[in-house]
């Protein structure tokens, strides 16, 4: 399979290795993890930092039944009979779910990556024993990350599943970093994610889950806030942005990653695509990203507003994300990745997942929001 940047299984020892700590005035919904004393993310495991291969599945029958209806797949016959039964829409090469996927940037140059809004997002790289994985995240605070839970921690290994360290690294290209290096002082997830308890679809245990979602604290550098150099999205929940459409809650989505897997994984890739919701607690968008765009933004109303004369008819916030990438699936017509949806449910249910996590680490870090 290919696959999203997640850890393999590691066995640490615990003692003074992670500090964790759960948060009391959520219900102990989130579990916070530091780095390891004395591991740190060298440039020889940048070189050779890798994605994992089981974020990625091709086995329909790991897909719910909402998207095998959407996509007319059907669970008898050859993966090749299935890719032919597609929806009656011609769109990117075949594939029955609409996208474009391209580089972000224009041909043999960096513009516009390190340009806002594209540089909040980039490239972020895990420690995980003697292994370096990579992921995506973007800024949504004056030093903390948005990203997917499963890049910073191996579901349901609680202590034992945090990260070593975390780098960051904005608007990433080639061997360009135009704004550094950021280090991670602590990363959080939701307890539920923690201890392998989360909702997930039950074809695809601890891949296709409800609260896939983390928060990272970063580190100041030269004592400077990293928005105040990459500038920063804003976040939404609860279906904010969706409409009906086909008896389906969709919305425009934008994503961004760093993939790796059959990409060279050092150039930001966007794509775009309708998104809709799907269970458990998922968004569902078309995209040829592959492994290491785990973490990425999925983004409403991306771009630069632009001048306009009078009242516009429409007044939405800009640059808002609503989810980032967890998971895909890939036959021979069909690409589509999923993300933990942005939303109260069944484990959140006095705020939404990604507001208890900024809370959690806003609560220990208010110099970092």
């Amino acid at each position: 399979m290919k696959g999203y940047a997640r850890a393999a299984s590691v066995s640490l020892a615990l003692c003074g290795i992670f500090s964790l700590q759960v948060e009391a005035a959520s219900a102990n919904e989130n579990v916070v993890g530091k780095p390891r004393l004395a591991v740190s993310i060298t440039k020889r495991d940048v070189a050779s930092a890798q994605v994992q291969t089981n974020r990625t599945f091709t086995d329909p029958k790991m897909l719910s039944e909402t998207i095998r209806g959407a996509l007319h797949i059907q669970d008898q016959g050859s993966d090749e009979d299935r890719a032919s039964k597609t929806l009656p829409v011609v769109s990117h090469e075949g594939n029955t779910h609409p996208f474009t996927t391209k580089n972000a940037s224009a041909k043999g140059v960096i513009d516009p990556v390190d340009k806002y809004p594209w540089r909040a997002a980039g490239k972020m790289f895990m420690k995980f024993g003697s292994s370096t994985f990579v992921c995506t995240a973007s800024v949504i605070r004056k030093n903390l990350l948005v990203t997917a839970a499963h890049c910073v921690h191996n579901f349901g290994e609680k202590e034992q599943g945090f990260a070593d360290s975390v780098t960051f690294e904005p608007a990433r290209h080639g061997n360009e970093k135009p704004f550094g290096t950021w280090v991670a002082k602590e990363w959080w997830i939701p307890k539920v994610y923690f201890e392998g308890t989360d909702i997930c679809s039950p074809n695809a245990p601890g891949v296709v889950c409800t609260n896939d979602i983390a928060v990272v604290v970063l580190k100041k550098n030269a004592n400077q806030s990293i928005a105040n150099l990459t500038g920063k999205f804003g976040f939404k929940s609860d279906g904010y942005g969706y409409g009906n459409l086909w008896g389906k809650s969709v919305t425009q989505i934008t994503q961004l990653g760093y993939p790796a897997q059959n990409y060279d994984g050092l150039k930001m890739i966007r794509t775009d695509s309708l998104g809709y919701q799907d269970e458990p607690n998922n968004v569902i968008i078309g995209s040829a990203q592959t492994g290491g765009s785990s973490g990425g933004p999925w983004l409403q109303n991306f771009g630069v507003k632009p001048s306009y004369t009078g009242t516009p008819a429409v007044q939405d916030d800009d640059n808002q994300v609503v989810a980032t990438t967890s998971w895909g699936f890939t036959s021979d017509k069909i690409m589509i990745q999923g993300a933990s949806r942005f939303a109260k449910n069944a484990i959140y249910t006095n705020k939404s997942n990604i507001q208890s996590l900024v809370d959690s680490a806003c609560g220990a870090n208010p110099g970092s929001c």
